[in-house]
């Protein structure tokens, strides 16, 4: 049991390769281990996998309430491409906040 301690996860990345594009599906890295680059180290591995030409960075699905994420990506030069995802809610779903989208103010 012992052993076993000594090889918990600290961090990871997954990402998918669909038809030459590189999305990065989830990174984390633990709490105490984060703010020493291996974040970044591991973002660069991904940046790596890019090879086709006319795809030149990683796509990332992001919730707009992740904003450990947003400020990470945004920090090595990533901006928002032009995804929104917008549908009704359902009857149990209570809104908590909004969120700004361009000129447009939104239920969220």
């Amino acid at each position: 049991m012992q052993q076993e301690e000594n090889w918990k996860t600290i961090s990871y990345l997954v990402c998918r390769i669909d038809q030459n594009v590189v999305w990065a599906e989830s990174l984390f890295v633990k709490p105490s281990a984060r703010r020493k680059g291996i974040g970044s180290a591991l973002y660069s591995q991904a940046e790596r996998l890019v090879k086709n030409p006319d795809e030149e960075t990683v796509y990332n699905w992001i919730h707009p309430n992740n904003t450990v994420i947003i400020h990470f990506l945004k920090k090595r030069g990533y901006n928002v491409l032009n995804l929104v995802e917008i549908r009704k809610p359902r009857s149990e779903e209570g809104n908590l906040s909004e969120i700004q989208v361009g000129d447009h103010w939104f239920k969220y």
